[in-house]
């Protein structure tokens, strides 16, 4: 112009521009795709591959036993025995401690433990069911205990506490879905598509920065704050009501009833405050009360809420509700005060002798699992493999793969895979702590498996442990081809 130049488009602008996108763009997949997924399956952090994860396992666990949760769970939805007068009955009823979070077998759930604890210390004559349904309250329990008591005639009820329990629908909590972003639906999906694990962890973080500026009674609480005000004021004055009802409808069903809580970690800073209002409200119903905390706390220590030691307790880092630790010791706690105060009603305590070998749950629900040949020494199932690998649970692992849990966990010697369209396959396992006896949750290859045929020994050093899960991966050609799983017990 003139003379004089003007750079209206400079040529090197652009092209910094986009070389500058594409080296974001490269380190946020690096972030999204190597490093978050890297800490998730070392169980530092939880993001979409565990909620991902978490979602799949709870849905397949539906698919084997659907429930309105106000049915009794002897397990896996099958029907309920006959009652035999040789035998007892302990109806166990809670929330989601008692269905409904993303276990990796069923047999970790705290009742579930409580009956492997009982035949494990004798009791064989005791049979322990469970109903419950997740954000369950006391009043929605005792709805449910007066539909379901006079059905199945338990000789004593074993009431679970949580410290959510006392909602009265009084005290509003602060949710996720209340949360309007500043940018579209059609965009979060296209990022969580492109950027899944960086985009859940963005969400979250907003989620938790919104619940700290907007607490309060407008929007609601924060579910700690939320949980501290249940049991203070009104809602405090009205859960007193229901609680009167429970005990006055307890007296007239004659059938004796113990109150135990169940912490979700070992914590007296968080957890005494809210029993104490609470259990005196028990007490004074006339129910028994068996609080576990001070055990707990004695035994394994405080871990502080906002601590690594505090998501330990939990199924896996995206969920806290206990894990097969703890759940193992809500049924060691619960058995010890059955044999200390209800010990007639447990019957007959029977010399030691071999459990049963045999598998009850699995993962996925298509497996159609099926008992073909059983002796003292070995069991054999007959099942396909499922086409929809999809549906194949991957974590902590990354590997998708089948589980398969045994009733009750037994020493096993070797395992055997067969199939005409078995490729090769590995084969993992777990096994109970040696001190403690809780299922350690933690995968040990035994090692790889050649088709159509072959078999994996248990190493020298788990020799003699009690086995709980076997998980297998496997390359299995057609898909749904059937397989053959033999399980051998180990010599006594």
């Amino acid at each position: 112009m003139g003379r004089q130049t003007i750079y209206v488009l400079p040529l090197w602008g652009p092209i910094y521009f986009v070389f500058s996108l594409l080296v974001v763009g490269l380190a946020l997949l690096v972030v999204d795709r190597v490093v978050l997924v890297w800490l998730e399956r070392r169980g530092w952090t939880a993001g979409e591959q565990w909620a991902r994860h978490n979602r799949l396992v709870e849905q397949e666990h539906r698919r084997k036993a659907a429930s309105d949760g106000c049915t009794p769970h002897a397990w896996e939805g099958q029907p309920l025995p006959p009652r035999q007068p040789d035998r007892r009955r302990i109806l166990v009823l809670g929330d989601s401690f008692v269905w409904g979070p993303p276990y990796s077998t069923l047999n970790h759930l705290w009742w579930r433990q409580l009956e492997i604890e009982l035949v494990r210390r004798g009791y064989r004559h005791v049979d322990v069911l469970a109903a419950g349904r997740p954000g369950w309250s006391t009043r929605d329990q005792l709805a449910c205990a007066r539909r379901l008591v006079p059905a199945v005639r338990p000789d004593l009820i074993l009431w679970g506490y949580v410290t959510n329990d006392p909602d009265e629908k009084i005290v509003p909590q602060i949710f996720d879905v209340q949360d309007q972003p500043p940018y579209g639906q059609r965009m979060r999906r296209l990022l969580a598509r492109l950027l899944p694990n960086l985009s859940f962890k963005f969400e979250s973080l907003r989620a938790q920065k919104l619940e700290q500026q907007y607490a309060g009674p407008r929007y609601g609480y924060r579910y700690r704050d939320w949980e501290a005000r249940l049991v203070e004021g009104e809602n405090l004055e009205r859960y007193r009501q229901t609680v009167a009802e429970v005990g006055a409808w307890l007296k007239s069903c004659g059938i004796p009833c113990v109150l135990q809580t169940l912490p979700s970690w070992p914590s007296a800073t968080y957890h005494a405050p809210r029993y104490a209002p609470v259990l005196r409200l028990w007490e004074e119903a006339g129910v028994a009360v068996h609080n576990i905390l001070g055990p707990l706390v004695d035994r394994y220590g405080e871990a502080p809420l906002a601590s690594v030691q505090a998501l330990q307790w939990g199924i896996n880092p995206a969920d806290s509700h206990p894990g097969p630790r703890m759940t193992h010791f809500f049924a060691t706690m619960a058995a010890d005060y059955l044999e200390m105060h209800h010990r007639t009603l447990l019957g007959p305590q029977e010399p030691t002798r071999p459990l049963e070998l045999a598998i009850n749950d699995w993962l996925p629900a298509e497996l159609n699992l099926q008992c073909t040949r059983a002796d003292e020494q070995s069991v054999t199932y007959t099942w396909f493999w499922p086409g929809d690998v999809s549906r194949l649970v991957r974590l902590p692992l990354d590997q998708p793969g089948v589980q398969f849990a045994l009733r009750w966990p037994v020493p096993l010697d070797r395992i055997e895979l067969t199939g005409e369209g078995l490729v090769q396959a590995v084969v993992r396992a777990c096994w109970l702590d040696a001190e403690e006896g809780y299922d350690e949750n933690v995968w040990i290859e035994l090692g790889h498996v050649p088709g159509p045929r072959g078999v994996c020994a248990v190493p020298p050093s788990r020799r003699g442990r009690p086995l709980t899960q076997l998980r297998i991966e496997a390359d299995v050609r057609p898909a749904q081809a059937p397989l053959t799983l033999t399980l051998h017990r180990a010599a006594p």
